[in-house]
């Protein structure tokens, strides 16, 4: 145990060192959850089978959030976010390391006095010793914007989010300041005094999704900083670092990059993009477009892409025309298409596979990003079919991976650069 927590240390002082603060835009590290399980006794295999199992689970809440018409719901759980970051928050400013989620809004941390919290490795955060904290009342836009909140004594905004995994955090509003190296913002926080469930080293969520709650819409309200933030993640269980960058850092440009139009659509917090069709080999599949526009979530807590289940059919149809190796059974059970690779290379002929989404935006998926190696010589598709009923896909993190992906909330755009982010 001491020697994890020296780990996350150094963690905390490698990310710090390397913020960049240039001209209103500025960049920080991104580091998988597993980056702090690589000194433990978990195989690759088995973070790889914690991995779906956490896949599996978000995205069901999350496409189960995103179609129903029901307003007030349970928000998808962050205990099952992949990636992580540090901030700082207060005054004096004190370091925590939180789940970076574009599924949530708020950012959240556990707070003094602690009625039930869970441990973490940082002291928890004391709102009594931050110069800058103020609490929120229940009059406000901001308590407004909770999906859940009830006013708590002398007219203090609380709020109360219990997660589809029973994870849980209540607490109250507050303003405090966050700092990212040497550039702050005044942003709404929950300070939780009762929280619960499997949030890791984690001492809570840094949201951000498209919500008037997020920290990138807060960025945009109390700086001059736009409302822009991009990321590049390096391949799983690299134990390499990514970025993440906000305000004019975040700008995605030069050869190569393909865009396409974010659509706006309810629950706000969520990333919406249309998928047209998805070619593999020769053969082009068409999306069925009766769902609208709007099909696809995009999500950096959800590791495996979900198809709808018409394009998902579509590439496994193709594939099994494409790849010669033999067909095999996933060990683990989680996914419907495998194959062994019988020669000592270890190769299968995978297809570059490419999603061709609204605006001429078409992303080239290399076999990094749709094929994993879940057991020696058996590599598993990565891509999974939603609920026929859904008609709704998630693009998750394994397809994004050695992307600079870029979203500008000024302009309802997202992005995508082939780079490599390690």
């Amino acid at each position: 145990m001491a020697t994890v927590f020296i780990f996350f240390h150094l963690l905390l002082f490698s990310f710090s060192q390397a913020i960049i603060n240039r001209h209103n835009g500025f960049t920080t590290s991104l580091f998988h959850r597993d980056s702090l399980l690589q000194i433990s006794s978990l195989s690759h295999y088995d973070r790889l089978t914690d991995a779906f199992r956490r896949s599996f689970s978000r995205s069901a809440a999350l496409l189960s959030r995103a179609t129903t018409t029901v307003v007030v719901q349970s928000p998808i759980a962050p205990g099952s976010g992949e990636y992580l970051m540090s901030v700082s928050i207060g005054t004096p400013p004190v370091d925590y390391i939180g789940i970076a989620d574009t599924g949530s809004d708020l950012t959240w941390i556990q707070c003094l006095p602690c009625q039930k919290c869970f441990n973490q490795s940082r002291p928890i955060f004391n709102p009594l010793k931050s110069s800058s904290f103020r609490h929120v009342p229940c009059t406000s836009q901001f308590c407004h914007a909770l999906d859940v909140a009830h006013c708590g004594v002398q007219g203090i905004c609380d709020y109360s989010y219990t997660y589809g995994d029973q994870t849980y955090t209540k607490g109250d509003l507050g303003f405090d300041k966050i700092t990212l190296g040497s550039s702050s913002v005044n942003s709404i926080i929950g300070c939780g005094h009762q929280s619960g469930g499997g949030f890791g080293y984690a001492s809570g969520v840094i949201g951000l999704g498209g919500g008037e709650l997020s920290l990138v819409s807060q960025m945009s309200q109390n700086t001059a900083v736009s409302r822009r933030f991009s990321y590049c993640l390096p391949t799983l269980l690299s134990h390499a670092n990514g970025k993440i960058n906000f305000g004019r850092n975040a700008v995605v440009s030069g050869p190569g990059v393909v865009s396409t139009p974010l659509v706006p659509k309810n629950p706000n917090t969520y990333y919406y993009m249309t998928l047209e069709a998805i070619s593999t080999g020769n053969e082009r599949h068409m999306a069925d477009m009766s769902s609208k526009q709007g099909n696809m979530i995009i999500d950096t807590g959800t590791t495996l892409t979900v198809l709808p289940k018409e394009l998902y059919d579509g590439v496994v149809s193709s594939l099994l025309k494409i790849v010669k190796a033999r067909r095999v059974e996933d060990p683990g059970g989680f996914l419907g298409l495998c194959f062994a690779a019988d020669d000592k290379s270890g190769g299968l002929g995978i297809p570059i596979i490419t999603a061709h989404f609204a605006g001429g935006a078409d992303v080239k998926l290399l076999p990094v990003n749709t094929f994993m190696k879940v057991a020696e010589n058996v590599s598993c598709l990565t891509l999974t079919a939603a609920s026929p009923r859904d008609g709704f896909g998630i693009l998750g993190n394994l397809a994004q991976t050695d992307f600079l992906v870029g979203y500008d909330l000024e302009v309802r755009r997202l992005s995508f650069k082939p780079t490599v982010c390690a």
